[in-house]
Protein backbone atom coordinates (compact mmCIF):
# COMPACT_ATOMS: atom_id res chain seq x y z
CA UNK A 1 0.00 0.00 0.00
CA UNK A 2 1.01 3.61 -1.26
CA UNK A 3 2.28 6.00 1.57
CA UNK A 4 -1.38 8.36 0.40
CA UNK A 5 -3.12 5.31 0.64
CA UNK A 6 -1.66 4.54 3.96
CA UNK A 7 -2.22 7.75 5.37
CA UNK A 8 -6.43 7.90 4.09
CA UNK A 9 -6.50 4.70 5.97
CA UNK A 10 -5.66 6.30 9.37
CA UNK A 11 -7.74 9.26 9.17
CA UNK A 12 -10.49 6.84 8.17
CA UNK A 13 -10.14 4.77 11.26
CA UNK A 14 -8.72 7.92 13.49
CA UNK A 15 -11.46 11.10 12.88
CA UNK A 16 -9.75 12.97 16.10
CA UNK A 17 -6.32 12.75 13.65
CA UNK A 18 -5.74 15.57 10.92
CA UNK A 19 -3.04 15.36 8.23
CA UNK A 20 -0.95 18.11 7.73
CA UNK A 21 1.25 18.10 4.60
CA UNK A 22 3.72 20.71 4.94
CA UNK A 23 4.88 19.02 7.57
CA UNK A 24 4.63 15.77 7.06
CA UNK A 25 2.62 14.44 10.03
CA UNK A 26 -1.07 13.83 11.86
CA UNK A 27 -2.14 16.04 14.96
CA UNK A 28 -4.86 15.42 16.78
CA UNK A 29 -6.00 13.11 19.63
CA UNK A 30 -5.56 9.41 19.91
CA UNK A 31 -8.19 8.21 22.91
CA UNK A 32 -7.91 5.05 24.71
CA UNK A 33 -10.90 5.41 26.32
CA UNK A 34 -14.13 7.91 25.89
CA UNK A 35 -12.40 9.82 28.66
CA UNK A 36 -8.96 9.48 28.32
CA UNK A 37 -7.20 10.75 25.35
CA UNK A 38 -3.69 12.02 24.36
CA UNK A 39 -2.59 15.00 22.31
CA UNK A 40 -0.11 13.70 19.94
CA UNK A 41 2.01 14.30 16.67
CA UNK A 42 2.74 11.92 14.33
CA UNK A 43 6.12 12.94 12.02
CA UNK A 44 5.70 10.05 9.06
CA UNK A 45 9.18 12.07 8.49
CA UNK A 46 11.29 8.98 8.64
CA UNK A 47 8.59 6.07 7.86
CA UNK A 48 9.41 3.36 6.81
CA UNK A 49 12.75 3.59 7.15
CA UNK A 50 12.40 3.74 10.75
CA UNK A 51 8.90 4.35 13.14
CA UNK A 52 7.50 7.54 12.94
CA UNK A 53 8.40 10.18 15.64
CA UNK A 54 5.36 10.13 18.09
CA UNK A 55 5.34 13.55 20.04
CA UNK A 56 3.09 13.55 23.19
CA UNK A 57 2.34 17.52 23.43
CA UNK A 58 0.01 17.70 26.55
CA UNK A 59 2.60 17.22 28.90
CA UNK A 60 0.52 14.71 30.86
CA UNK A 61 4.16 12.00 30.54
CA UNK A 62 7.12 13.74 31.84
CA UNK A 63 9.83 13.34 29.66
CA UNK A 64 11.56 10.99 31.65
CA UNK A 65 13.14 7.78 30.23
CA UNK A 66 11.63 5.84 32.93
CA UNK A 67 8.76 7.23 32.12
CA UNK A 68 9.51 6.27 28.24
CA UNK A 69 9.72 9.63 27.11
CA UNK A 70 12.93 11.34 25.82
CA UNK A 71 14.25 13.35 28.22
CA UNK A 72 15.26 15.77 25.76
CA UNK A 73 11.68 16.33 23.90
CA UNK A 74 8.03 15.44 23.98
CA UNK A 75 9.08 12.18 21.50
CA UNK A 76 7.54 9.16 22.96
CA UNK A 77 9.72 5.70 23.30
CA UNK A 78 8.53 2.83 21.80
CA UNK A 79 11.40 -0.06 21.17
CA UNK A 80 14.63 -0.25 19.98
CA UNK A 81 16.02 0.54 16.69
CA UNK A 82 16.69 -2.43 16.08
CA UNK A 83 13.64 -4.33 17.28
CA UNK A 84 11.65 -1.27 15.38
CA UNK A 85 13.36 -2.95 11.81
CA UNK A 86 12.45 -6.12 13.11
CA UNK A 87 8.79 -5.06 13.19
CA UNK A 88 8.53 -3.08 10.19
CA UNK A 89 9.52 -5.49 8.40
CA UNK A 90 7.69 -8.09 9.91
CA UNK A 91 4.29 -7.58 11.12
CA UNK A 92 3.82 -3.55 11.32
CA UNK A 93 3.40 -3.35 7.21
CA UNK A 94 0.81 0.12 7.46
CA UNK A 95 0.98 3.18 9.50
CA UNK A 96 -2.83 2.43 10.84
CA UNK A 97 -1.03 -0.96 12.28
CA UNK A 98 1.37 1.02 13.57
CA UNK A 99 -1.04 2.99 15.37
CA UNK A 100 -3.15 0.10 16.63
CA UNK A 101 -0.15 -2.60 17.49
CA UNK A 102 2.52 0.05 18.65
CA UNK A 103 0.85 3.52 19.54
CA UNK A 104 -2.12 3.03 21.41
CA UNK A 105 -0.80 0.18 23.71
CA UNK A 106 1.69 2.87 24.76
CA UNK A 107 -0.51 5.22 25.76
CA UNK A 108 -2.91 2.32 27.46
CA UNK A 109 0.38 1.19 29.25
CA UNK A 110 1.15 5.13 30.49
CA UNK A 111 -2.40 5.11 32.05
CA UNK A 112 -1.57 2.05 33.63
CA UNK A 113 1.21 3.86 35.09
CA UNK A 114 -0.83 6.97 36.36
CA UNK A 115 -3.44 4.49 38.09
CA UNK A 116 -1.16 1.49 39.58
CA UNK A 117 2.64 3.69 39.83
CA UNK A 118 3.78 0.66 37.41
CA UNK A 119 3.50 -0.45 34.31
CA UNK A 120 1.56 -3.78 33.29
CA UNK A 121 3.90 -5.39 31.18
CA UNK A 122 7.51 -5.45 30.54
CA UNK A 123 10.03 -3.41 28.85
CA UNK A 124 12.93 -2.64 27.67
CA UNK A 125 16.02 -1.28 30.26
CA UNK A 126 17.37 2.14 28.91
CA UNK A 127 20.57 2.19 27.10
CA UNK A 128 22.99 -0.55 26.32
CA UNK A 129 21.03 -2.69 28.62
CA UNK A 130 17.97 -1.89 26.60
CA UNK A 131 19.82 -2.67 23.22
CA UNK A 132 21.25 -6.19 24.60
CA UNK A 133 17.15 -6.70 25.76
CA UNK A 134 16.25 -5.92 22.71
CA UNK A 135 19.09 -8.78 20.10
CA UNK A 136 18.28 -10.85 22.68
CA UNK A 137 14.19 -10.66 21.95
CA UNK A 138 15.00 -10.74 18.14
CA UNK A 139 17.31 -13.73 18.58
CA UNK A 140 15.22 -15.63 21.09
CA UNK A 141 18.15 -15.90 23.31
CA UNK A 142 17.59 -16.82 26.76
CA UNK A 143 18.02 -13.88 29.98
CA UNK A 144 21.42 -15.70 31.06
CA UNK A 145 23.13 -14.11 27.58
CA UNK A 146 25.99 -12.13 27.96
CA UNK A 147 26.70 -9.49 26.18
CA UNK A 148 29.69 -10.36 24.48
CA UNK A 149 27.81 -13.22 22.67
CA UNK A 150 25.35 -10.47 21.29
CA UNK A 151 28.32 -8.82 20.30
CA UNK A 152 29.95 -11.36 18.47
CA UNK A 153 26.93 -11.98 16.72
CA UNK A 154 26.42 -8.38 15.88
CA UNK A 155 30.33 -8.31 14.51
CA UNK A 156 30.06 -11.70 12.51
CA UNK A 157 26.67 -9.87 10.46
CA UNK A 158 28.78 -7.05 10.33
CA UNK A 159 31.64 -8.69 8.88
CA UNK A 160 29.69 -10.37 6.16
CA UNK A 161 29.03 -13.89 7.88
CA UNK A 162 25.71 -15.08 6.67
CA UNK A 163 25.00 -18.50 8.74
CA UNK A 164 23.23 -20.98 6.53
CA UNK A 165 21.02 -23.82 8.52
CA UNK A 166 23.13 -25.91 8.30
CA UNK A 167 26.32 -24.13 9.94
CA UNK A 168 26.36 -24.31 14.08
CA UNK A 169 23.60 -21.50 15.74
CA UNK A 170 24.81 -18.31 16.76
CA UNK A 171 23.39 -19.21 20.48
CA UNK A 172 26.56 -21.75 20.52
CA UNK A 173 24.50 -24.41 21.27
CA UNK A 174 26.44 -26.73 19.06
CA UNK A 175 23.15 -27.66 16.93
CA UNK A 176 22.47 -26.95 13.39
CA UNK A 177 20.88 -23.24 12.81
CA UNK A 178 18.10 -25.76 11.07
CA UNK A 179 17.31 -27.68 14.22
CA UNK A 180 18.21 -25.68 16.81
CA UNK A 181 15.39 -24.26 19.55
CA UNK A 182 13.08 -26.53 17.51
CA UNK A 183 14.30 -24.23 13.95
CA UNK A 184 12.78 -21.15 16.15
CA UNK A 185 16.69 -19.82 16.01
CA UNK A 186 16.87 -20.17 12.32
CA UNK A 187 13.57 -18.06 12.11
CA UNK A 188 14.61 -15.41 14.03
CA UNK A 189 18.13 -15.51 12.27
CA UNK A 190 16.56 -14.44 9.46
CA UNK A 191 14.64 -11.39 11.23
CA UNK A 192 18.10 -10.51 12.56
CA UNK A 193 19.29 -10.48 8.64
CA UNK A 194 16.10 -7.62 8.29
CA UNK A 195 18.61 -4.98 10.61
CA UNK A 196 20.12 -2.44 8.23
CA UNK A 197 23.72 -2.22 8.59
CA UNK A 198 24.09 1.54 10.09
CA UNK A 199 21.46 0.08 12.94
CA UNK A 200 24.08 -2.82 13.82
CA UNK A 201 26.94 -0.45 13.67
CA UNK A 202 25.53 2.22 16.51
CA UNK A 203 24.75 -0.73 18.37
CA UNK A 204 28.19 -2.01 18.05
CA UNK A 205 29.35 1.00 18.58
CA UNK A 206 27.59 1.11 21.99
CA UNK A 207 29.13 -1.92 23.27
CA UNK A 208 32.78 -0.51 21.92
CA UNK A 209 32.03 2.32 23.94
CA UNK A 210 31.13 0.79 27.03
CA UNK A 211 34.62 -1.53 26.68
CA UNK A 212 36.82 1.16 25.83
CA UNK A 213 35.76 3.13 28.72
CA UNK A 214 36.70 0.54 31.19
CA UNK A 215 39.88 -0.11 29.75
CA UNK A 216 40.87 3.53 30.08
CA UNK A 217 39.24 3.50 33.88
Amino acid sequence: MDIKSQIAEVLKNYRSLEYDSDSNSFKGKICISVNDCYDIVIDLSTYPDSFPVVFEIGERIPPKMDRHKYSDSDACCFSTSAKAQVMLKTKITSLLIFIKEIVVPYFKSNSFYELNGRYANSTYSHGLSGIIEGYKDILCLPESTTELIICTIIHNRLKGVKLEIRDACYCGSGLTLKKCSNGHHNTAYRNFRKIDREVLMADFYSFYTKWNSRSVS
